[in-house]
């Protein structure tokens, strides 16, 4: 089961039983009809918030968390007058996530000219600085070319080690 189910469910348990333990003087039919109403509510809500999980995040919800460093760009769309629609693979976070900026042409500017930097130097992907805490100022988002991956240690041969010998070892 996903946090999200649980967390429904267990809201759906507790707005119940709250709707029929907080009118003990009604009727058992008033009672009922009571959860049906709550149970009607939460099928609805259980509806919109799923749907509500295929689309984008506006990016501001996300920039208040001040612990969000640099994310790693895994996809961009740009929709004119419209927004800047990215999918991120953030740091500690195992899938990635979708945001949407609002249009800006500086902002989609500085994103073309970090994926054309990218596909010239090594094509190791695109990062994306986020501002590390909340202000007044609105800070635009920094697009760059991530650095070329640590290549892995060549298996070729390894100089030989050297023992010391002591001359009371018998050497």
């Amino acid at each position: 089961m996903t946090s999200f189910l649980v967390v429904f469910l267990s809201l759906a348990l507790l707005l119940g039983a709250f709707a029929y333990v907080a009118m003990p003087a009604a009727s058992r039919g008033r009672r009922a009809v009571i959860v049906g109403f709550f149970a009607i509510i939460l099928g609805a809500l259980f509806l919109g918030y799923s749907d509500m999980l295929g689309r984008p995040k506006p990016a501001r919800l996300q920039m208040v968390r001040t612990s969000m460093q640099d994310a790693k760009i895994i996809g961009s769309y740009l929709k004119e007058n419209d927004g800047i629609y990215l999918w991120l693979q953030l740091a500690g976070l195992d899938e990635p996530r979708y945001y949407k900026l609002p249009w800006d042409e500086k902002v989609a500017k500085a994103l073309q000219n970090a994926i054309a930097e990218n596909e010239h130097q090594h094509g190791s992907g695109v990062g994306m600085g986020l501002p590390s805490e909340r202000g007044w100022d609105r800070e635009v988002p920094k697009f760059y070319a991530l650095p070329q991956p640590r290549l892995p240690d060549k298996p070729g041969e390894r100089a030989p080690v050297t023992v010391y010998q002591a001359p009371e070892q018998g050497a």
